[in-house]
């Protein structure tokens, strides 16, 4: 068919069609019990699909009346909603997890070409009521706005239903307007410079050729992109233009439902199966296993789980769909029950398919059998992000609490978006306040940083702003000011990466990885989803807090993350005088080190180390033969070294190593070495480069939690040196001095 054409701007009301009316709920229902003819057809190509480790072809063709269920009519679409996707997935789990999992994602998807730019929609739908779709949204590879639209390159995984698509949706980081936007794009796989890859090979959900795509500088149209944040919201993206109420949906009441009722079916369908058996299948050298009392009470306990997960199944599908037709804004609190409902119900569906599974013998475990099939597909679907009991328990609870967002929290824009706890969301800026504030602006790339007037920031939905106390100054300010290591920065914009100041609930925190353009250098910086900032202490002084940061976080993290380090092991810091040095010293030590020596040229400073204990002994680096020193201040040769400067250090300090060594490299302020090394040296040893956005974030959280303990106890401790900001200038050009102490900038 041949799309109409539409005027999105027509004075036709949004958003009108939904739950309730008859037209709408009729057509519900005779989609959802047509799906059921496909049951016996999925159960009896279920094995050949896992052989070919996705859907059959025929098994796509033949289920084509599910997929434009989700299309906007305006589109020649159906133009259901959230019932018509989460009861169709429930039925198509009855005949197989993996064939429902796969028509389910393609129907939604449709639904997800509805969100884009209207010209994009129109192309799309041209000819068609459906495309036949994947979608990793997770951000991967790297994107660069281009004339007339994008340039994306990198491998983006778990593309469900890849093997049976035409398209992909897939995010990636693209700087626009000087801000890392996560950005969603819908491309052709049939085009050069993308590649299918084959390697999908899994225990469960074989059959759903999850696999991953890889682009290769390949070109997108402006108009086949949105930011992922509108992508993902009820009323920001093109979509909430059409008339279906579905296309407000967030994805906790519309994705996380889909796959709450996938899990709820393939349990109903075990449920069933093991139902008819009960009566036929025997205990080894028995009676059937309706007549063990064990097996019934086996059953009756699956029964429950069953009736508990269907009774909240119903209640969440009727209550979210309720509230998202009113277009009713959802709390944290409420976001968080509904997430918390839906990983139980999968869960529950995990363990009773486990209880019957255990209580059948050995047969249901033949290939050809559906519940060994159930039991491997719903182990990995309940270890989905959406459904993960560890992450999302921890998150939703958080939330029911009121205890707000973390910056690790999946799609915790779109969350704080809907309201809710007010300590993660700050109003805007009124009239009254001030538009402008004091900032050290960098101007033009590499140049210097002056004090100045900058515009103060207004917070998005998601984003808050922090008074700023004190500001840090790291060697990386620098190299970022100057054009590296990510490419040159936006102008003008205000420097520094990290600080402490106070949220607007009056909490003291420590943040880094601002929003840009605005750095910590500022009465006030803006805090996106990208940033990191932790509660810090009563009684922590704030120069000291701010010092912990990045120094403290790389020194501690190296340690203990990277190089695993262990009681009694013998540790050597070199360039141990600086920020991360004399904080790794100290941090190895309360790890339990057996013995810390350090190394660096301050013959002055390293004897306040060792007098002050944070050190065992000591190497004044740059003599004759620094090799030589090294080695003979090691009792049989360092375990672990902790390296910040690199180049001829290096080489002198890894002949001072024994076998097993780990050799973490976190700076390179002495540049790279100038010889080669020797190959009995690298032998049996590991060496680690070290760079910030590799380490977890909770491992980064955890270690700037454990240094500020340790800090407030008195066991760890730096000196700092508290710059006026009027000084910001003098003290920039002293930052790769290496001063010995933490530059902190008062603001």
């Amino acid at each position: 068919m041949t799309t109409v054409d539409v005027d999105p701007t027509s004075t036709r009301q949004p958003a009108s069609v939904g739950a309730g009316q008859p037209d709408f709920e009729e057509r519900t229902d005779r989609l959802i019990e047509k799906a059921k003819v496909l049951i016996p057809t999925l159960r009896a190509r279920a094995q050949e699909a896992e052989a070919l480790r996705y859907q059959p072809p025929q098994t796509v063709k033949d289920a084509e009346f599910l997929m434009d269920a989700l299309t906007p009519r305006v589109w020649g679409g159906q133009g259901l909603g959230s019932r018509a996707l989460c009861e169709v997935a429930r039925v198509l789990a009855h005949g197989d997890t993996s064939a429902a999992w796969t028509l389910a994602f393609l129907m939604e998807h449709s639904w997800m070409a509805a969100h884009l730019n209207w010209d994009a929609q129109k192309e799309i739908f041209d000819g068609r009521t459906f495309i036949l779709a994947s979608a990793p949204l997770t951000p991967a590879g790297k994107g660069e706005k281009v004339d007339g639209g994008f340039r994306v390159s990198g491998t983006f995984r778990y593309a469900s239903g890849l093997w049976n698509a035409t398209h992909t949706f897939l995010s990636t980081m693209v700087t626009i307007d000087g801000a890392m936007t996560p950005t969603t794009f819908l491309i052709e796989l049939d085009q050069p410079g993308v590649t299918v890859n084959d390697d999908w090979h899994m225990s469960g959900m074989a059959a759903t050729g999850s696999a991953s795509v890889t682009l290769d500088d390949v070109f997108i149209r402006d108009s086949y992109s949105i930011p992922l944040e509108e992508m993902l919201s009820i009323d920001k993206h093109p979509g909430t233009s059409h008339e279906e109420k579905f296309l407000r949906y967030p994805p906790f009441a519309s994705l996380g439902m889909m796959i709450t009722a996938i899990a709820l079916g393939s349990a109903e369908a075990v449920v069933d199966i093991v139902k008819s058996r009960l009566g036929t299948t025997r205990a080894f050298g028995g009676g059937t296993r309706q007549d063990l009392p064990q097996s019934r009470m086996r059953f009756a306990e699956a029964w429950e789980k069953l009736r508990c997960a269907q009774m909240l199944y119903t209640h969440i599908l009727e209550s979210s769909i309720r509230k998202c037709d009113a277009m009713e804004p959802w709390s944290q609190e409420e976001i968080g029950q509904i997430e918390l409902d839906q990983t139980t119900i999968v869960h529950l569906a995990q363990e009773l398919i486990g209880i019957l599974c255990d209580g059948m013998g050995s047969s249901p475990y033949q290939s050809k059998e559906a519940l060994q099939r159930y039991r491997r597909d719903i182990n990995v679907i309940a270890n989905h992000a959406f459904m993960d009991w560890d992450l999302v328990a921890e998150r939703s609870i958080r939330y029911v609490l009121g205890l707000g967002t973390r910056h690790t929290d999946m799609f915790r824009s779109q969350v704080t978006a809907q309201g809710g706890v007010a300590n993660d969301r700050i109003a805007g800026a009124t009239d009254d306040e001030e538009k402008t504030m004091k900032a050290a602006v960098l101007n033009e790339v590499g140049g210097l940083p002056a004090a100045g007037e900058f515009e103060a920031p207004r917070p998005g939905p998601g984003e808050q702003v922090v008074d700023v106390i004190v500001a840090a100054l790291n060697p990386i300010d620098v190299r970022l000011a100057a054009g590296g290591p990510f490419g040159p920065p936006v102008v003008p914009s205000v420097v520094g990466s990290e600080g402490v100041g106070r949220l607007a609930d009056g909490t003291k925190v420590y943040f880094s990885d601002a929003k840009a353009p605005y750095g910590a250098l500022a009465e006030k910086v803006l805090l996106g989803d990208r940033s990191r900032y932790y509660a810090i202490p009563d009684g922590l002084d704030d120069g000291l807090a701010a010092a912990l940061g990045t120094s403290g976080i790389t020194a501690l993290s190296a340690l203990q993350w990277r190089a695993e380090l262990r009681a009694g092991d013998e540790v050597l810091v070199l360039g141990v005088t600086g920020a991360v040095g004399q904080i790794g010293a100290q941090a190895a030590k309360l790890l339990g080190a057996g013995r810390v020596v350090g190394a660096g040229r301050n013959a002055e400073t390293l004897e306040k180390l060792k007098s002050d204990g944070k050190i065992d002994d000591f190497v004044v680096l740059g003599g004759e033969d620094d090799a030589a020193a090294l080695k003979a201040a090691a009792s049989i040769g360092f375990d672990v070294v902790l390296d910040t400067v690199m180049g001829p250090a290096f080489e002198a300090a890894l002949p001072a190593t024994k076998m097993g060594a780990r050799y973490v490299v976190v700076g390179m302020s002495g540049g790279t070495p100038t010889s080669s090394i020797a190959y009995p040296f690298l032998t049996g040893r590991s060496v680690f480069g070290f760079l910030k956005p590799f380490v977890p974030l909770d491992e980064w959280e955890a270690a700037y939690q454990q240094l500020v303990g340790w800090a407030n106890a008195g066991q760890l401790s730096i000196e700092v040196e508290r710059v006026p900001f009027a000084s910001v200038g003098d003290a920039w050009g002293r930052i790769l001095s290496s001063p010995h102490r933490k530059l902190v900038v008062e603001i």
